[in-house]
């Protein structure tokens, strides 16, 4: 009797959820003749014993769901863990990249002019007459670039500081 209400149950009650979120509308008559079946064969599973090879076939399903949930718990806490430190590293960059932001705007600021600058003298090179003004625009573009490349330096080492900065918080 306990086996076949258990059976009774547990197909009624998954069929009936499936359903339930399935389907966009649940008659009356699917909800008046499931939760009347469900409350009977419950009622006949709580109060019946089971025969004892049965019940062993509980206990062992139920240690197995057991360890399966402390498994899950763990590996669930395990891969947690591991989101919180990804979370902490990319809070610190966030701030990173916000002070670096905020600090080396008029160096990147000067880095933009320069190139903007630069870009007259590219396109008159290309067109320079004699040799000697095609020389004198590549010393001023190489003026221009290294200038750029001061202020790059610049901004990582401000990069560096505010690194060392967040670290140390």
């Amino acid at each position: 009797m306990h086996a076949k209400a258990t059976f009774i149950f547990w197909l009624t009650l998954i069929l009936y959820l499936i359903t339930l979120f399935s389907v966009t509308y649940v008659g009356v008559y699917l909800t008046y003749g499931a939760i009347p079946v469900l409350i009977v064969s419950g009622l006949v599973m709580r109060f019946s014993t089971p025969k004892p090879k049965h019940k062993k076939i509980i206990d062992d399903g139920k240690s197995a769901i057991s360890q399966i949930g402390k498994t899950t718990h763990d590996i669930l806490g395990g891969a947690n863990s591991v989101l919180n430190d990804f979370n902490k590293s990319l809070g610190e960059y966030n701030e990173i990249n916000a002070l670096v932001q905020d600090r080396a705007a008029p160096y990147k600021n000067k880095i933009q002019a320069l190139k903007l600058e630069k870009v007259p003298f590219e396109v008159n090179v290309k067109y320079a007459k004699t040799p000697s003004e095609k020389i004198e625009l590549e010393q001023k573009i190489n003026l221009i670039n290294e200038q750029i490349k001061l202020n790059k330096q610049s901004v990582q080492h401000i990069r560096q500081a505010c690194e060392l900065e967040v670290k140390v918080k």
